[in-house]
């Protein structure tokens, strides 16, 4: 019996993902979801009280390992310092990410682009806001740029949003494990080199 409950679950989760992905977070009514999943709308909430339940149960696993990528990042570049760290991104930022989208793309695009009516709506806008205050850190460090004209670099904000934006569409378009490894490195480095040009 517990082999059965266990199936409908993986069932109901499948279903979940296709309709969230699909449709949305907001768009995707629990009636859509039970009748991909073959079972009763009444049955589907009793194994997730709450479309935000089915959700959260989709993606907290790839929310926490986006918030433990941004931590070790930090700590990676304080331990080793900022020239070295930049030196070496492709392998202390754009491996990690690799290795995240492979193996999470279903919870990162969820999270990033599906979220809208949950908890989660805030997140993208969120990491967009801390890769573009991380890059203007290492310009005003660099450049010894007053905290008043660092208000003036907006196309930071267009950088960070950019480079979000890239690793969705490739997390869209996923082809292959190399091909996603291949394609971050080139993002990365196409975006560290605009970086470099205001040190």
């Amino acid at each position: 019996m517990q082999t059965l409950k266990e199936e409908i679950r993986k069932r109901i989760k499948n279903a979940a993902r296709i309709k969230f992905l699909e449709k949305g977070f907001s768009n995707a009514p629990m009636r859509d979801i039970a009748k991909k999943a073959k079972v009763s709308t009444s049955n589907l909430y009793t194994y997730f009280p709450s479309k935000e339940n089915l959700f959260h149960a989709l993606t907290y696993s790839t929310f926490q390992k986006i918030n433990k990528l941004q931590k070790n990042f930090i700590e990676t570049e304080k331990a080793i310092g900022k020239e070295q760290f930049f030196d070496q991104v492709s392998k202390f930022v754009a491996e990690p990410i690799g290795d995240l989208i492979k193996n999470n793309r279903v919870g990162f695009l969820l999270l990033i682009d599906k979220s809208q009516g949950t908890k989660y709506e805030t997140f993208k806008d969120d990491l967009i806001k801390a890769i573009e205050g991380h890059f203007l850190e290492h310009i005003q460090s660099e450049k010894d740029i007053s905290k008043e004209d660092m208000k003036d670099i907006s196309v930071i904000h267009i950088i960070a949003t950019n480079f979000l934006e890239g690793l969705l569409e490739l997390a869209r378009h996923y082809k292959s494990d190399e091909w996603i490894d291949s394609s971050i490195k080139a993002l990365m480095n196409y975006h560290i080199n605009g970086i470099k040009a205001f040190f």
